[in-house]
């Protein structure tokens, strides 16, 4: 019997060891203290699209009295669609640039000397984007039908 793991725990798995090869290189090469704004900033996109995933799920339910029973957007109110454009496009930046620009930045802090202070903050960046996406599939499954088609 053959058993096959969703690409997605694939990707959260993969994104979890590289935060926190991160971190401990970035401890290894260079055990400073890490400053509360770089912190931040590495917080931030993480947690603005748990924010803006989970404010449009309240409004979709406000708004439709119900959770959506198709795919797309029909019959959605224009300011329901508009908050929705916004949540997945910013999702999808984040997805993207987590994808193809954190390995590139990573290997380039790892290279250049005065940036490897960067890579606890990369780190940082990487596990905070695995915690809200955990915490993203927390929600009601026929939010999350809607979402992911």
């Amino acid at each position: 019997m053959q058993t096959s793991v969703s690409p997605i725990l694939l990707f959260a798995m993969l994104a979890g060891i590289l935060g926190l090869a991160a971190i401990v290189v970035a401890f290894c090469l260079r055990p400073t203290k890490q400053s509360r704004i770089g912190f931040t900033v590495a917080v931030l996109p993480a947690l603005l699209m748990l924010a803006l995933f989970y404010s449009l799920a309240i409004h979709m339910h406000q708004s439709l009295g119900a959770w959506p029973t198709s795919i797309g957007e029909r019959g959605f109110p224009a300011p329901l669609v508009t908050h929705g454009y916004i949540a997945v496009n910013y999702f999808g930046v984040l997805v993207m640039g987590s994808i193809f620009v954190w390995p590139v930045a990573f290997l380039l802090c790892l290279a250049i000397r005065r940036w490897r202070v960067c890579l606890y903050y990369l780190g940082v960046f990487a596990l905070t984007c695995l915690v809200c996406f955990g915490a993203m599939l927390l929600a009601p499954s026929q939010f999350l039908n809607w979402w992911w088609d």
